[in-house]
């Protein structure tokens, strides 16, 4: 595990908090409007109804709300780097389970129906590739039905320096070693796809 790019991402993360304070500025978002497309994206891929969701990368836990005003009994944890992120999330929204920490170090044997990560991957460095398959298998593996992930694509026409993008058919592939049952959607933005691995068939 490279804890040196996760003290990065956290520096960074805690630092745009303390500039923007709860906005989605601080989440790295040129614009709100894209916050809600990845947000529609990763609540579409499945049925968030009566489920457990640990969001990783959670930020001030705004995909709570986003699922919540859509889908009935849903059950959200959110987990996150900075710490920065979590103490406001924490004052928006106090009756929430939100805990600063990653994927790779969670209590053994803890558990979700479904693991979801937003916009997690992009700033991993040199070892990003690697990184997030790691993370990817953590939650899979954490999961009872599946994860839903998204992340910039290297189909991209523009490419930020320092930003990681990811092949989604290099992805989509890796994936099939840990399920057949996947989904891949790169319609809803030019850069960013996000994937569904499930843990069993989904219906038509």
């Amino acid at each position: 595990m490279d804890n040196s790019s996760f003290k990065t991402i956290a520096d960074f993360y805690n630092e745009r908090v303390r500039i923007f304070g709860h906005d989605p500025r601080a989440c790295d978002y040129g614009r709100s409007e894209s916050q809600q497309r990845k947000f529609a994206a990763l609540s579409q891929m499945t049925d968030y109804s009566q489920a457990s969701v640990l969001d990783v990368g959670c930020g001030f836990a705004d995909f709570a709300d986003y699922l919540l005003n859509r889908y009935e009994g849903v059950e959200y944890h959110g987990l996150d780097l900075s710490q920065e992120m979590i103490a406001k999330a924490r004052l928006v929204r106090p009756g929430l389970d939100l805990r600063v920490g990653n994927a790779l170090e969670l209590p053994q044997g803890e558990t979700y129906d479904i693991i979801t990560a937003n916009g997690i991957f992009y700033l991993l460095g040199a070892n990003a590739e690697s990184l997030m398959k790691q993370i990817v298998a953590e939650m899979y593996k954490r999961s009872r039905r599946g994860v839903v992930f998204n992340s910039l694509s290297s189909w991209a026409s523009i490419h930020e320096n320092g930003e990681y993008y990811a092949n989604p058919l290099e992805v989509l592939e890796w994936c099939r070693k840990l399920s057949p049952w996947i989904t891949l959607r790169h319609d809803y933005l030019p850069h960013d796809f996000t994937v569904y691995i499930s843990k069993e068939p989904m219906g038509l």
